[in-house]
């Protein structure tokens, strides 16, 4: 016990060297605090959500579109906008199981009532990846084209307009009315 008085009156004495390591376990202390949890033993929650990957769908579909119709004779230099309709969906696998039972009854005049149930239940298909579960992804349907802005430096001559929107509407079964072409420089 006398040791700890001792600890504390030199702590006291000596205050102007240890305000800087008070300080300092202060600073540390408060971070502990509020970094997230990734930094912990790793017993945190596992995540139930999988992200996809990070590759931007709508400038992956712009950049091949471009490098295509640049190609096309008489286009010259040309950019691509697409909207889309939203993000991906994704669509989970999951364990079903439905069930289907018809009664039957007739009461004493004659009438016959059917009753038909069913039931359906479902439940996530999950796997363990290293320390976490994650759902399993049954497939990912992307993003409907809402439409496509072409701006190519050829597209003042009609044959060349008419040449891109085809291309356009080649790829991404996008009709024509949803196709803009313009001249660009």
């Amino acid at each position: 016990m006398s040791k700890l008085k001792s600890l504390f009156q030199d702590i006291k004495q000596n205050s102007a060297k240890n305000k800087f390591l008070l300080w300092g376990l202060g600073l540390v202390g408060a971070l502990m605090l509020v970094l997230p949890a990734n930094c912990g033993d790793g017993s945190k929650q596992p995540a139930v959500t999988s992200k996809l990957p990070e590759i931007d769908y709508q400038q992956q579909l712009q950049r091949e579109l471009e490098g295509i119709l640049s190609r096309i004779e008489g286009a010259g230099r040309v950019t691509v906008m697409l909207t889309l309709d939203d993000d991906a969906e994704i669509v989970y696998a999951s364990n079903e199981e439905t069930s289907r039972r018809t009664t039957s009854e007739e009461d004493s005049q004659g009438g016959v009532r059917q009753q038909l149930e069913y039931d359906s239940r479902g439940q996530l298909v999950i796997v363990q990846t290293g320390n976490q579960e994650e759902p399993v992804i049954e497939k990912i349907i992307k993003p409907r084209v809402r439409g496509v802005l072409v701006v190519a430096a050829g597209a003042d001559n009609p044959l060349i307009r008419e040449r891109l929107t085809h291309a356009v509407q080649g790829v991404l079964a996008v009709p024509a009315y949803k196709i803009t072409v313009q001249k660009g420089e």
